[in-house]
């Protein structure tokens, strides 16, 4: 018998929808069945349709599924006698056969001519059946994929719109990071998520956002140094280009860190630069898989859209942290600047009247600081300046305040030091000299010249009866008895 084909067809609705070959076995083919019955009468032979694996799809004996079995395997015997075998293709695949059985067809009062002609017939209803079978479950496919892209697209939109709700609340960057992550797992559950934030100075990677990762593999990434061949995220941030590592275990990025790749259990990562409108790296997001795996176009466009939110989290944060930094330190030093200041000087005043311990306050001026910038450049007086920044937050604890008052005037703030009057300002009275010795040390403005500054504090001892404003006069007024005095020493204010 010849075979049965067909031209071109719209049956092709998505690049990804299965070939006919593989959905030919999923199709209900039982209206093929009465008509395959009705040629058997005809031709006295078995009539069976098998897909291009040998799986039965229809017979003339159909529901009996043994006979059926036993029929098709009985007729496959003889299946390279193409006189009784029918290829049906379509659009140039071989989809499906129909096989007449030989034996019974040998002993029909037909003639060859008759029984290729209704076996002809038959091909071609079965064809058309088939093409018929083929729209309607490639629609089928079609709706569902729409609908599930649709879907999908909802949720990543709901999912945008929650960071951007968040970013515009003012949210702190760690749980804005903890949401994207935790939203696109729930969205991929097949997928991992990291985050990562690149420290410019150090040009270091630090923990993000990874909540399905193991603490132990987070922490060990944790400062992690950028560069060529470090991982797939140490990588795509030194490149600012996306690394994609299909299997962990044979690519040579990933071979220093098998052991950790084996304690996360992972085996794909696929890692893109989270970069500003300007280009520059701010992190990485990356996809991990526990097994190897490639992505496809529209995962990695999946994945830069989540990157670019992870962007604009990571810039207002930033810019936030920018903006307080302008408000409320000094651009040169790095110190709280006056503003900042009497913020915590109200906090302190308040906390020492609740604690009743005494809190102190400093106000030191250098010495012999003008011929610097005089002689050397403001350039030399801005590093001595930082340079005594550095000092004096040596010298306090971390609770204590630094701050820049203008100039060459600084300020230190030691809080809630004790109740007894005596034992604080021994302790005040510690610091302070702490405080002039190391600011009178030399200062190295260039190889071969030193300059020594000395300084003047004033002291005050405060137990949360005064104010702001009263407490750094009164500091003020004692730094001036005290370069009255000689300078390079503290003096207590007396009122």
């Amino acid at each position: 018998m010849q075979d049965v084909s067909t031209g071109s067809t719209q049956l092709q609705y998505l690049d990804d929808i299965e070939p006919a070959s593989k959905l030919v076995a999923t199709i209900d083919f039982s209206a093929l069945n009465t008509a395959f019955n009705n040629a058997r009468q005809l031709l006295g032979s078995p009539v069976v349709l098998l897909d291009i694996n040998g799986k039965l799809l229809a017979s003339s004996d159909w529901p009996d599924a043994r006979n059926d079995l036993a029929q098709a395997t009985e007729i496959c015997a003889g299946y390279n006698q193409q006189d009784y075998a029918t290829p049906i293709m379509l659009d140039g695949e071989h989809i499906a056969s129909l096989l007449v059985g030989k034996r019974q067809l040998n002993n029909s009062n037909m003639d060859k001519t008759q029984l290729n002609s209704i076996a002809q017939i038959l091909a071609t209803l079965t064809l058309q059946i088939i093409k018929l079978s083929l729209i309607n479950t490639r629609y089928q496919q079609h709706l569902q994929q729409t609908t599930r892209k649709v879907a999908q697209h909802t949720q990543e939109l709901l999912l945008q719109n929650q960071i951007l709700s968040q970013i515009s609340e003012g949210a702190e960057l760690k749980s804005i990071l903890h949401t994207l992550v935790t939203q696109v797992e729930l969205l991929h559950p097949e997928m991992l998520c990291s985050i990562l934030l690149l420290d410019e100075e150090s040009q270091t990677l630090h923990h993000g956002a990874a909540p399905s990762l193991p603490d132990e593999y987070n922490n060990a990434l944790d400062g992690v140094t950028i560069g060529m061949a470090i991982g797939s995220c140490g990588t795509a941030a030194f490149t600012g280009e996306t690394v994609i590592v299909t299997d962990i275990s044979t690519h040579p990025y990933w071979q220093p860190y098998q052991a950790l790749a084996q304690l996360a259990d992972v085996k794909a990562c696929w890692s893109q630069p989270v970069k500003n409108a300007q280009g520059k790296v701010l992190g990485t997001f990356a996809i991990y898989h526990h097994q190897p795996a490639s992505p496809s176009t529209d995962q990695l466009n999946i994945i830069k859209a989540y990157s670019n939110l992870a962007e604009l989290a990571i810039s207002r944060s930033l810019s936030a942290a920018q903006i307080r930094r302008l408000a409320f330190y000094d651009n040169l030093t790095g110190l709280a600047n006056r503003r900042l200041l009497e913020e915590h000087l109200l906090q302190a005043i308040a906390s020492s009247q609740r604690s009743q311990k005494y809190s102190g306050l400093m106000f030191i001026d250098l010495d012999n600081f003008k011929p610097v910038n005089d002689i050397y450049g403001h350039k030399k007086g801005d590093n001595l300046l930082a340079d005594v920044a550095s000092r004096l937050l040596s010298t306090v604890r971390q609770t204590d305040t630094v701050a820049r008052f203008g100039g060459d005037e600084f300020i230190v703030l030691l809080r809630d030091i004790d109740t007894d009057a005596d034992r604080s300002k021994h302790y005040i009275q510690q610091i302070a000299t702490k405080i002039s010795q190391e600011l009178s040390r030399p200062y190295p403005l260039s190889e071969n010249n030193m300059h020594q500054c000395a300084c003047s504090i004033g002291l005050v001892l405060f137990q949360g009866s005064n104010t702001s404003d009263e407490l750094l006069r009164q500091a003020d007024t004692a730094m001036y008895q005290a370069k009255r005095q000689g300078r390079n020493q503290p003096c207590w204010f007396s009122g």
